[in-house]
């Protein structure tokens, strides 16, 4: 209760005293800057609550040019704030506040400001009746925790607050004409205060005859008088409950097949009646609906998607939802004849080669009242792929979900179960290095269709002040995901993963907001047995690196690599003939490996800019991240990489509001070498054999010739070193990062 009460005592002073429309703290010829805003002697309020309390505002940044802003004094709007201040104070029970103000001239045009408060001795409540509770035992437990007491703090605010508390409860539990009557009588010289609370309930009443008026235009009804009673889930005989009619609303609102729902009592009823008849008037809306888009990405070139939804696809207003997502555009085949419209990231990207896409069919339960539980089940097919990482093929698959599946968990989640039939198709020198399968063979074996079955729960708290650009509040993500045999998955398809990222908003004044993000990230191999080092397949590993992760790093390039080199010097030592790459030998491409463990954090400060700042804000940032392999027992826990063991990339960039959210405009500054990793050549094919030979400098890995006629040498099997370092450009701008990102990276 008493977060509330601060919050409508801060509400209550700004309706007395801000008009923001009017206050002009811009800085003309003459007027002076206020560089900084103190406050002295408060003890009940903090500082910067009794900031947002006042229109005064010093400059951000000191006035910096650029990232800072200048604001200067409103000598109307700086009396006022001595008036707000003793507003906010009195309402609270201080009745001898005083406030006092200090102009201090910092240097010609320049001012510092200082608020000194003498708070003064509270009004106390000597006396708190609360009447009419003897009525029953639902009406005494509406009184429950009500905010004042004998001897606290004579706080109007929150006798308010607790007054409208216990009216609201009263009509959630039958009484729709309930009031609380407020009186109290004050003693100022003794600062004492007798409170009396007189709560009226009325008449109990209880639902009666629920009246429909559907109007579905010039068309035929397809939503039955059945389905929105069961949508409702109001019953005549209930006890009336203000709560549960918005709830009713609002299920059916969230079915989409309403354009307009109005739910009120029958306006002819007479005031003190025992029943209240309701009238539900609707207006259907269309029962289809078609969207689509066109968009282009730096990764993704261009890209299409799509969507079509029935509202009644089912007699029970059950939506079905068809999707359809392409990407790759250009590049990818079959449709790939215009890379040169694609950036240089996805044409260097071998996954890119080939068209992705993502088709779905969906059927929805829709919401209902008193239903925690709405199941949905969809079927897809797709073609994905991870930056430079994997390319993951699913002809078919298929997701039952459930949202809020946990009463006692508060917070929105969904349980899913999701089973799929499909491949991962990664570089040879990839499975090589993670998983040691550097034969065909054995690469063929991880490459080829496997049933995938995993189940996975899904956590998400957003409470944010503005989805697109907030400035206030938090958003939490938590997600674990099981497969293992035990549930229908392959043997090779076994893991437990687990990830989590919270993110921070603050608003530092100003217009400047403050943003800080941790995300990390655990996977096991193994399913029902989980083991450090375990197989993980491609897919499930983790990568960082890019636009939402370390900016300074490349999409994905932030932990381990190997390396796929174009060239290689033949070595012959003690009789024995080795393939050996140094770091002058060009790097056709990197390959990231991901690791199973990961943690990243961000803090990034944006401000308005200068020039037109409601559309631009300038950001600058540090990012920090590691992702690594734990267990030394795994052929991935070779996969280390020298020099910190956590990588910090600091960087700026600019923030274009569009009605997507913000275009994100980044450039990351990386000053660490390039991680250290094997190296391998993919030799051409040969008598139907195309061998993968291990490179690194230093490789013991001996090449023979083979006994078939016209066949490729052959290497020993073993492991290959991670001592190939490619050559990184020198100068500042080539240590330059830049990325793209539309919305919210974090």
């Amino acid at each position: 209760m008493r977060p509330l009460v601060h919050l409508l005592f801060a509400l209550a002073a700004l309706s007395v005293a801000r008009p923001a429309a009017a206050q002009d703290l811009s800085c003309d010829r003459g007027d002076r800057e206020v560089r900084a805003l103190r406050f002295v002697g408060n003890r009940e309020y903090a500082a910067v609550a009794l900031a947002s309390t006042v229109a005064t505002t010093p400059s951000s940044l000191a006035g910096l040019p650029v990232v800072g802003e200048r604001r200067c004094l409103d000598p109307v709007e700086f009396s006022r704030d001595v008036q707000r201040l003793e507003t906010l104070y009195r309402r609270r029970g201080f009745l001898d506040v005083t406030v006092d103000t200090t102009v201090t001239a910092v240097k010609p045009g320049v001012i510092e400001i200082t608020f000194t408060i003498r708070e003064g001795e509270p009004m106390r409540v000597t006396a708190l009746a609360l009447r009419g509770l003897d009525l029953n035992a639902e009406v005494r437990d509406a009184a429950r925790d009500f905010p004042l007491a004998v001897g606290g703090v004579f706080d109007r605010g929150a006798l308010d607050a607790g007054r409208d508390t216990l009216v609201r409860r009263l009509r959630n539990k039958g009484w729709p004409q309930a009031e609380a009557l407020v009186a109290y009588t004050t003693n100022t010289v003794l600062r004492t205060a007798d409170v009396e609370v007189s709560v009226v309930p009325g008449v109990r009443a209880k639902l009666g005859r629920i009246a429909l008026e559907v109007d579905a235009g010039d068309d035929n009804r397809r939503v039955s008088d059945a389905t929105v009673r069961r949508t409702m889930a109001l019953t005549t005989g209930d006890w009336y409950s203000a709560r549960a009619i918005i709830d009713a609303q609002r299920n059916l609102y969230q079915t989409d097949a309403f354009q307009r729902v109005d739910l009120q009592p029958d306006s002819i009823q007479p005031a003190g009646d025992s029943i209240v008849n309701l009238v539900v008037r609707l207006v259907e809306g269309a029962q289809w609906a078609a969207r689509g888009g066109l968009g282009w990405a730096t990764l993704d070139c261009f890209r299409m998607q799509g969507s079509f939804t029935d509202r009644d696809f089912l007699p029970v207003a059950q939506r079905l939802e068809l999707t359809g997502r392409v990407s790759k555009i250009g590049i990818g085949d079959p449709l790939d004849g215009a890379p040169n419209l694609c950036q240089g990231q996805a044409k260097s990207d071998p996954y890119s080669r080939t068209l992705n896409y993502y088709t779905s069919m969906t059927v929805r339960q829709p919401v209902r009242a008193n239903q925690a539980r709405v199941p949905s089940i969809t079927l897809f097919s797709s073609t994905l792929s991870e930056y430079k990482a994997f390319l993951r093929r699913t002809p078919i698959g298929g997701v039952l979900s459930v949202t809020d599946p946990f009463p006692l968990v508060r917070v929105p989640s969904t349980l899913s179960y999701q089973v799929e039939l499909g491949r991962t198709e990664a570089e040879p020198a990839f499975f090589c290095a993670v998983f040691n399968a550097c034969d065909n063979e054995s690469r063929t074996f991880l490459q080829r269709n496997n049933r995938l079955a995993a189940l996975e729960y899904a956590v998400v708290r957003a409470r944010v002040n503005d989805p697109l650009r907030p400035t206030g509040g938090s958003t939490v993500r938590l997600n674990v995901r099981h497969a293992s045999r035990l549930i229908g998955s392959d043997r090779s398809q076994q893991f437990n993963r687990g990830t989590g990222d919270v993110s921070w908003y603050r608003a530092l004044g100003g217009g400047a907001t403050l943003v800080t993000h941790v995300r990390g990230g655990v996977v096991y191999g193994g399913g029902t047995t989980p083991r450090t080092g375990g197989f993980i397949p491609p897919q499930e590993r983790l990568y960082a690196g890019g636009p939402t992760t370390v900016r300074g790093f490349r999409q994905n390039e932030l932990g381990p690599a190997v390396y796929i080199v174009s060239r290689y010097d033949t070595v012959s030592a003690n009789g024995r003939t080795f393939y050996r790459a140094d770091s002058t030998s060009v790097t056709e491409r990197v390959v990231p490996t991901g690791g199973n463990t990961l943690i990243v954090g961000n803090v990034e400060a944006q401000f308005p800019s200068p020039l037109a700042p409601k559309l631009l804000q300038i950001a600058l940032f540090a990012d920090a991240g590691k992702l690594w392999n734990r267990g030394a027992a795994s052929p991935a826990a070779t996969l280390s990489d020298e020099g910190p063991s956590v990588k910090i990339t600091p960087g700026l960039g600019i923030r274009i509001a569009s009605p997507f959210g913000a275009i994100r405009v980044d450039l990351g500054y990386n000053g660490y070498r390039l991680p250290a990793g094997a190296a391998y050549y993919n030799a051409p094919l040969q008598a139907g054999v195309a061998p993968l030979y291990c490179v690194s400098p230093g490789n013991g890995l001996a090449v023979n010739a083979s006994g078939t006629s016209g066949a490729p040498p052959a290497q020993e099997a073993g492991g290959c070193p991670n001592s190939f370092r490619p050559a990184r450009g020198a100068g500042f701008v080539r240590r330059l990062n830049p990325s793209i990102w539309i919305g919210q990276a974090f």
